[in-house]
C-alpha cells in the first residue's frame, strides 16, 4: 500500500501542476564492491584510463565512488563518502555501473517536490523504472559477469558485492529527478593487488566476452551474486552452468576436432567419423554434453573440474527430487568457481582460434 495523499503533502509533496510535463531520461548506477583485488599502493587505479562504455552501458572501476560516479555521471555518489563507506561498511575496491534508458519518458500527473537542483517525484515512472531493471538484467549484468570471470582465477576468485543502486534522470527542466535503493552484503575474502594497466586489459577481455555471453548466462549469474538465500544462490550458479553447457555444445564442430582425437583406419575413414559424430550429436542429457564441450571445446577443464561439476550436479538433482539439503553445506563457491573456468574458456578459445 501506497502512502496517502495526506501523508505525501506532510512530507512537502505537492500535485504536479496540470500544464507542466515532466520528461525525464533515466539513469541507474550499480555500485559493487570488488572483493578479491585490491588497487596497488604504488599505483593506485585510475578510474579514467579504466571507464568503458558499451550498448548504453558505462562503467569504472576506482578506489572512490564519487571520484567513479563523477567520471560516469559527473555528479557525486555520497555527500560524505567517509560517512558513506562507514555506513555501508563497504572497502575499495569498486565497481560502478551505469545503465542508460535508450529514449525519455514523460509525467504529467503524481505528486513532487523540488530541492535545490533536485526534483523528487513520488511513483511517477514505475514503467520506466522497470523497464530500466528489466536492462539492467540483460545488459549491464553481462558485463558484471564477463568482468568477474575475467578478473579471477582458479586460485583467488573476484566477486563483486551488490552495495547500493541509485535511480535518477535527466529531466527537460534542468534538474535531476531521483530514486534510491540501497542494498547490503558481508562475506570473507582475500584479495590481490592489481594496477591500473593490468585492469584495463582485463576489462576490454571482458567487455569482449560479454559479447559472446548468452545474455541468459549473464542474467542468472546477476541475480547469482545478488542473492542472499543461499539455496536460491545456489540455484542461479546451476543455471549458468546448464545454459552455457548447451549453448556451447551448440557450436561444437565435431568434424574439426575428430582428426585430434581418433586414428581411424584409412579402410573405414569416413564412415568410422560420420559414426562418432552421430554419437556425439545424440548427447541429450547435460552431463554427456558437459563431458563433449571438456573434450572438444573447454581445453582448461580437467579431471577435478568434471568431478566437481558431477557433484554440484548430484546435489541440484537432489533439490529438484525434493530431497532435503543443508543449506549451509551447499557448495556455492565451488558452483561459481566452475561457472567462471567454463565462460573463461571463451575468452581462451578465442585467443587460441586469432593465433
Amino acid at each position: 500500500m501506497g502512502l496517502t495523499n495526506y501523508a505525501l503533502e506532510q512530507m512537502g509533496f505537492e500535485r504536479i501542476p496540470s500544464n507542466l510535463t515532466i520528461e525525464a531520461r533515466f539513469q541507474s548506477i550499480n555500485v559493487y564492491e570488488a572483493r578479491g583485488i585490491v588497487s596497488d599502493k604504488n599505483e593506485p587505479l585510475d578510474p579514467a584510463l579504466l571507464k568503458k562504455t558499451d550498448d548504453g552501458v558505462s562503467f569504472s572501476i576506482g578506489d572512490s565512488v564519487n571520484d567513479l560516479c563523477q567520471i560516469l555521471a559527473g555528479d557525486n555518489f555520497a555527500d560524505d563518502e567517509e560517512k558513506w563507506r562507514a555506513e555501508k561498511k563497504a572497502t575499495p575496491p569498486y565497481l560502478l555501473v551505469l545503465t542508460e534508458a535508450p529514449e525519455p519518458v514523460q509525467c504529467v500527473h503524481g505528486y513532487w517536490k523540488q530541492a535545490n537542483d533536485e526534483i523528487i517525484t513520488y511513483d511517477c515512472f514505475t514503467e520506466a523504472k522497470d523497464a530500466l531493471a528489466r536492462l539492467e538484467n540483460k545488459r549491464a549484468s553481462v558485463v558484471v559477469t564477463a568482468l568477474t570471470v575475467l578478473l579471477s582465477n582458479e586460485q583467488k576468485p573476484v566477486f563483486f558485492v551488490p552495495v547500493a543502486r541509485e535511480v535518477f534522470a535527466e529531466t527537460n527542466l534542468g534538474k535531476r529527478l531521483r530514486d534510491f535503493r540501497p542494498e547490503f552484503s558481508a562475506e570473507g575474502y582475500g584479495s590481490s593487488p592489481i594496477v591500473t594497466a593490468e585492469a584495463a586489459e582485463r576489462i576490454e577481455s571482458a567487455l569482449q566476452l560479454s559479447r559472446s555471453l548468452h545474455p541468459k548466462v549473464g542474467y542468472f549469474f546477476g541475480l547469482a551474486i545478488k542473492e542472499k538465500d543461499r539455496l536460491k544462490k545456489f540455484l542461479y550458479l546451476f543455471l549458468v552452468i546448464e545454459i552455457h553447457t548447451h549453448q556451447t555444445f551448440k557450436g561444437l564442430d565435431y568434424s574439426r576436432a575428430l582428426s585430434e582425437l581418433h586414428v581411424l583406419p584409412d579402410r573405414i575413414a569416413n564412415s568410422a567419423a560420420d559414426f562418432y559424430i552421430d554419437r556425439q550429436k545424440e548427447a541429450k542429457n547435460l552431463t554427456q554434453r558437459f563431458m563433449w564441450c571438456s573434450i572438444l571445446s573447454w581445453r582448461e577443464v580437467g579431471d577435478n573440474d568434471v568431478r566437481d561439476f558431477k557433484a554440484i550436479k548430484r546435489i541440484r538433482d537432489r533439490i529438484y527430487h525434493g530431497e532435503e539439503v543443508i543449506e549451509e553445506t551447499l557448495p556455492i563457491a565451488e558452483a561459481q568457481s566452475l561457472a567462471t573456468k567454463l565462460m573463461r574458456c571463451i575468452q581462451m578459445h578465442s585467443h587460441m582460434a586469432s593465433e
